[in-house]
């Protein structure tokens, strides 16, 4: 799915209604935000974008980072909307609006339905029953419900929602994969850099082996001592 301003906009007015779409809108293509810059051009009480900012984190749609002000003493926060985070959100919506239309599905196929002529209510059999098949509001007979179009509008919704989610597990397959790859070609990229970093320290080690000092012997010469010539006295 590729996640335009449009469908940002939508995803997240989902969640926070009406009265986050002028956050959402400055919020979108922006990073690092300051909550009192989007207070200021949204001109919002800065309790009421902290209190949407907060429901958005709580749906892990926008991170944040905080800085400390040098002069006030206090922590500003910086926020930033998460494109993946939204993308597999509305993923999730869309697989629980199925679930819905499923169960609702079974349900009008399982039940007997009454309607008011005046189209003031629908009611299943046992309430009908307890109004004596009669319009709680106006008074009026009420008679079977055919939901022939109903039963029709609700399939063809629910082939279209299971296409929509097939399609979107699909391309988030796609997305991993290419994830997987890039890290797998960072990796091999790391670890030959690595190689030829260790190839290079062994070589400077090699050429740089300090040479063996070879030790001369010390060769001390004795002192010869020469012995005093005896005296030679001759006999008389």
């Amino acid at each position: 799915m590729r996640l335009t301003t449009k469908k940002t906009e939508e995803i997240l007015v989902m969640i926070l209604g009406e009265e986050g779409r002028s956050l959402v809108r400055y919020l979108i293509g922006k990073e690092n935000i300051s909550e009192f810059d989007l207070a200021n051009k949204t001109k919002k009480d800065i309790k009421i974008v902290r209190r949407l900012l907060y429901n958005l984190y709580n749906h892990n749609l926008v991170g944040f980072t905080r800085k400390k002000d040098k002069q006030k003493g206090w922590y500003i926060y910086y926020w930033t909307l998460l494109p993946e985070s939204i993308k597999f959100s509305y993923f999730k919506m869309r697989r629980d609006h199925l679930e819905r239309m499923q169960h609702r599905l079974e349900e009008e196929q399982r039940e007997l339905f009454f309607i008011c002529p005046n189209k003031c209510v629908r009611l299943n059999f046992d309430q009908s029953a307890d109004f004596e098949f009669h319009c709680p509001e106006c008074g009026e007979l009420i008679h079977q419900d055919q939901k022939k179009d109903m039963i029709k509008s609700l399939q063809k919704n629910i082939v279209l929602v299971q296409a929509e989610i097939k399609k979107l597990i699909e391309q988030r397959k796609v997305r991993r994969k290419v994830v997987t790859e890039r890290k797998k070609v960072v990796k091999k990229k790391v670890a030959v850099k690595k190689k030829v970093v260790k190839k290079k320290v062994v070589k400077t080690t090699k050429t740089s082996k300090p040479k063996k000092v070879v030790k001369k012997k010390l060769v001390v010469k004795k002192k010869v001592v020469k012995k005093p010539a005896k005296k030679i006295v001759k006999k008389k």
